[in-house]
């Protein structure tokens, strides 16, 4: 493992830039360090090493941006424990890494769409907005569920599509745009329960919020 490890933190110091890394630091988004290594490199590296979840936990401990999204590139979907989840999702601290951690892991998960379904309800904004985008990332692999499923998380989108946190609307708006376009099954559903949140809205300050929900439905 030690050997894996190093050859995972050579790969990166081996690949930073200085600029990209001044650019991800202007951007806001919050590391304690980084290597402006981009993740289609770290992702291609993953992938010629494979699936391992020792190097992903030794990874996580590694205090800045790539070893941190290494971490869900190496993560082992399939024996990861629920425990190391919660671990992996606490311990995002931008929309970078929820990004990242939906794409090659959380989506990934054979609990994915259950874990999705308690996330959203969640009080923290970067674990609701994983559930969301894991939520959108099944209805892109075709894998999201039921109409009972939809019924379930109805609630936690009539509360956050007039979000006042722009990466949680904008997580909400990705997901039930995806699930609309994707399945046409759902979609009448979507648009009915979209509808009545409009009108539950009309005259407040999400009148417009709301709106531009329901436009984006219609052209789905």
């Amino acid at each position: 493992m030690p050997t894996e490890l190093s050859k995972a933190l050579t790969f990166i110091r081996h690949h930073q830039d200085g600029e990209i890394a001044e650019k991800i630091r202007n951007s806001g988004l919050n590391y304690n360090m980084n290597y402006g290594v981009s993740s289609l490199l770290l992702s291609n590296y993953a992938k010629s090493v494979g699936r391992n979840q020792e190097l992903a936990d030794a990874l996580w401990k590694e205090n800045f941006r790539e070893a941190k999204l290494m971490t869900f590139m190496f993560a082992d979907y399939q024996t990861i424990t629920n425990e190391t989840v919660q671990t992996y999702i606490s311990g995002c601290v931008n929309n970078e890494m929820v990004e990242i951690g939906v794409i090659h892991l959380f989506s990934l998960l054979p609990t994915a769409l259950q874990t999705a379904k308690k996330w959203i309800f969640d009080s923290q904004r970067y674990v609701k907005m994983a559930g969301y985008l894991t939520i959108a990332r099944l209805s892109m692999m075709k894998s999201f569920g039921s109409e009972d499923d939809l019924q379930e998380i109805f609630q936690a989108y009539e509360r956050d599509i007039v979000s006042t946190d722009f990466f949680v609307y904008q997580s909400v708006q990705k997901a039930f745009q995806e699930l609309a376009f994707r399945r046409h099954d759902l979609k009448p559903l979507i648009i009915e329960k979209t509808k009545y949140i409009c009108t539950q809205n009309k005259g407040t300050d999400f009148e417009l919020q709301t709106k531009e929900m329901f436009q984006i439905l219609e052209y789905c």
